[in-house]
């Protein structure tokens, strides 16, 4: 599913128009960055936690002419799935 598809189905299950749709996913993307570039945790019960992690320095290699490199550490955000959420992807 893309944005566009995210949007045309949250649009039909709230009947909020599309325009307010992509407001509200716009300013959640914008918060959720906003937090996790500030340290903090963001969790949404039900559905999972977006938390920062740091990705330390390790070597790389390019695949077109097999040169080392090493990649400099950088912040990343990783997502954890609620076990609601697992639970009901794996309902039959």
């Amino acid at each position: 599913m893309n944005r566009s598809q995210l949007i045309n189905e949250l649009s039909e299950k709230t009947e909020i128009s599309k325009r307010d749709v992509k407001t509200i996913l716009d300013a959640f993307t914008e918060m959720v960055a906003e937090r996790t570039k500030a340290g903090d945790r963001v969790f949404i019960p039900g559905f999972g936690a977006f938390k920062p992690r740091l990705q330390t320095s390790r070597p790389a290699r390019n695949p077109r002419n097999g040169d080392v490199i090493q990649l400099i550490p950088r912040t990343i955000v990783h997502f954890k799935c609620a076990s609601l959420l697992i639970e009901k992807m794996n309902q039959k």
